[in-house]
């Protein structure tokens, strides 16, 4: 009985620590929403924010609707008067932050042109807020769709930043909608996939 719980006990730590085997699909899209509701703190996987120094930026993010929308009718929005619109630059931006509440090792986010040749970056820091992997989009017609993807070999994305890329001092601004990523399972979810893995053991 003792050595039938030991063994028990031990395919659970072995099944928790691989946890990287059994990453967690995240899926986080405004469609759901309706237009000016605040969608920072709505979503279970990942919080939203606004950020940059562009007066007035209050720091939150809106599902808006918009027509150029890459899925249903909405995006990821700001309370600027400019709304649907997001730009990276430095000095005066205004871009989405995405902070997942379990490390990524893989995030994918559609970049939206709204004129005839926007440009558009997407970054991914780790914990300690250093850079480690972005993606750059260029000449991005109105209306077109561009898939960025970041994929990392380990689970150390902790936060994403995304929106237009600023070229010889012009900030261009872009639409961004349909966030997915590939997440570390919450701890929970982790210990039930170890347990049901000790049953199916003993019951062999």
């Amino acid at each position: 009985m003792l050595r039938t719980r030991f063994s028990v006990l031990m395919t659970v730590l072995v099944c928790c620590i691989s946890i990287p085997a059994f990453s967690a699909f995240v899926s986080i899209d405004p469609d759901a929403y309706g237009d000016g509701v605040d969608v920072s703190d709505i979503y279970s996987d990942a919080t939203l924010s606004s950020v940059g120094g562009y007066p007035g930026l209050d720091g939150r993010v809106y599902a808006v609707e918009d027509g150029f929308a890459s899925t249903g009718t909405m995006v990821f929005g700001n309370n600027l008067g400019f709304g649907s619109q997001w730009s990276a630059d430095n000095n005066l931006g205004f871009a989405l932050r995405v902070d997942f509440h379990q490390n990524a090792n893989s995030v994918a986010i559609d970049l939206i042109g709204d004129d005839a040749s926007d440009s558009a970056i997407v970054q991914a820091y780790n914990a300690q807020g250093q850079l480690i992997a972005e993606e750059r989009a260029y000449f991005i017609g109105a209306g077109q769709v561009v898939r960025a993807q970041l994929d990392r070999p380990e689970y150390d994305i902790a936060y994403i930043t995304a929106g237009g890329l600023t070229i010889n001092g012009q900030a261009e601004t872009i639409h961004l909608d349909n966030i997915e990523a590939n997440v570390i399972p919450e701890p929970a979810s982790l210990l039930l996939l170890g347990l049901g893995a000790a049953v199916l053991r003993r019951r062999k």
